[in-house]
């Protein structure tokens, strides 16, 4: 190729490459400068509710058990053969009723034997008085000696004291022979019978159980830092502390009644002492050992705030809300935290109550999370009592 030939060529192929260049450049200079597009923060819907203010009660809560308001064990009195067994496998009874019958043929026999020397006794006693009322007449003639007249007024007190043993020993006949009859001195459920007719039976041989079922007990230990507020609360005057209780293996089973009873001893051992309470238990649904879910309502809590519980969450520092703020985002406020009903729970620090708490739709909730409110919960009606 000719030397003339070469510097064209390497004139257009320069020419073209510098072209090129200076066309990559220009487009990357155009996407370098190119505005990003901007895009909305993403929105989590959620439920809100406002903190709700009212007053309610404070409670303990604790687990208790039946205790019968009276419960007896069945023993007789005197001895001999039982001819009447009413309820051999227990049931409820009235008070009165029937229970148990021991042959009382020879307490019979023995108290007529009783008031037949009664009788012979008050006999003789009349006729030591009139010997007596006739040797005071005449004695003032001097027709009876002092010694005789002292020997009658001793038969008449001798037969006096004689009388007054008689009807001690027909008294002692007579609460034998009832004895016989054990009888339910109240109403109650009567376990079952431990021992058959026409058995034998001796003094203090235990026969059955009676438990008196209204009204009843429940009786429940709690943590020694509950014994100062309870016992100012029960001691307060006029104050009455109600107490609600639950069957534990059925809550819908409710009845409410009065604390009545608060040790006045702490076990040193387990750092717990007994308080006691009592129920109408008018349905009998209450019954000796049975396990009881117990909310002790001592105190009076005025204008708390209440918040959903499902909006409690658990932080490094402790108990947290999300609330959200005039630009719709979620910030942490830390809480204190009391009890709780109804799945409403007592805040008692960290809110000012103008607050809008997020209750639902935390799944991909975090501080600085944009929100918006698909509805707001409604006011709850609490009133445990």
């Amino acid at each position: 190729m000719h030397s003339k030939n070469k510097q064209w060529f390497y004139y257009i192929v320069v020419t073209t490459i510098s072209i090129a260049f200076l066309i990559s450049c220009k487009m990357a200079s155009t996407l370098f400068h190119k505005k990003p597009e901007i895009r909305p923060p993403m929105q989590l819907s959620v439920k809100a509710a406002f903190p709700f203010k009212t007053s309610v009660q404070r409670y303990i809560d604790a687990v208790g058990q039946c205790t019968a308001f009276e419960n007896l064990t069945l023993v007789p009195q005197v001895e001999g053969e039982l001819i009447t067994v009413a309820r051999k496998n227990g049931g409820t009874v009235k008070r009165g009723d029937l229970l148990f019958e021991i042959d009382p043929r020879s307490l019979m026999a023995s108290l007529k034997q009783a008031e037949a020397q009664l009788a012979i006794d008050k006999a003789q006693l009349q006729l030591h008085q009139s010997q007596l009322q006739r040797s005071e007449t005449l004695k003032t003639g001097d027709f009876v000696s002092q010694q005789e007249y002292d020997t009658y007024k001793a038969n008449v007190a001798m037969y006096e004291g004689r009388v007054k043993l008689d009807e001690a020993a027909c008294t002692l006949k007579q609460i034998d022979l009832e004895h016989c009859f054990l009888r339910a001195p109240f109403d109650g459920e009567l376990g079952k019978s431990t021992v058959n007719t026409h058995s034998f039976v001796s003094k203090g041989t235990m026969l059955a159980t009676l438990n008196q079922m209204q009204p009843i007990y429940a009786d429940c230990f709690l943590s020694e830092k509950y014994f100062s507020p309870l016992w100012q609360a029960k001691n307060t005057s006029n104050n009455r502390i109600v107490v609600e209780a639950r069957l534990l293996d059925d809550s819908s089973v409710v009845q409410y009644g009065e604390l009545v009873y608060v040790d006045n001893v702490v076990d040193k051992t387990t750092g717990s002492f007994c308080a006691r309470s009592e129920f109408k238990n008018e349905d009998w649904e209450f019954w000796e050992g049975r396990a009881v879910d117990l909310k002790i309502y001592y105190a009076v809590l005025d204008n708390i705030f209440w918040v959903p519980e499902a909006s409690i969450h658990m932080g490094n520092k402790g108990s947290f809300v999300y609330v959200i703020n005039a630009q719709n985002v979620a910030e942490m406020r830390y809480v204190n935290v009391g009890q709780n009903y109804q799945e409403w729970v007592v805040i008692h620090s960290g809110l000012e109550g103008n607050e809008k708490i997020i209750a639902e739709g935390h799944a991909l909730l975090a501080p600085g999370s944009h929100v918006v409110v698909s509805s707001t919960l409604p006011a709850p009606q609490l009133n445990p009592m």
